[in-house]
């Protein structure tokens, strides 16, 4: 007799063992699939931005071209978050001054240049013909 309620223990031991093996699965199925979801989403957020820069890049390299008649070379940028305002931040050099630093604000939402920053001479070199 006691053999067999031995045996019965061992089953609903097993059972309960099965049982638990599974919930483990479903719950690191459902992580894995919440870790592809937020990589997704951060993934798509990159792609966003980086389009967002190589559009300021261009239009502020069109814009130094016909303003100064000079060739700009980003360096760095910075993207300011869209609740505060629309801006990014370019920071980068004109060809053949590499060691000084010109900054352009550029709006992301009406696409264009605001201002652009640098040493005295480059900004009094300004073309005054361009609109």
């Amino acid at each position: 007799m006691e053999e067999l309620i031995g045996g019965m223990g061992m089953k609903k031991t097993k059972k309960k063992e099965f049982n638990m093996r599974k919930k483990l699965l479903v719950f690191l199925i459902i992580i894995v699939v919440i870790f592809i979801l937020i990589g997704g989403f951060r993934y798509k957020s990159y792609l966003k931005k980086r389009e967002m820069v190589d559009t300021a890049t261009k239009i502020s390299q069109e814009y130094i071209k016909r303003h100064y008649n000079k060739e700009f070379i980003l360096k760095k940028y910075d993207i300011i978050h869209p609740s505060i305002n629309t801006t990014i931040f370019l920071d980068g050099y004109i060809v053949g001054n590499e060691d000084t630093t010109i900054s352009i604000t550029y709006d992301y939402v009406e696409k264009e240049v605001r201002d652009v920053w640098g040493p005295e001479w480059f900004i009094d070199g300004e073309k005054s013909d361009v609109d």
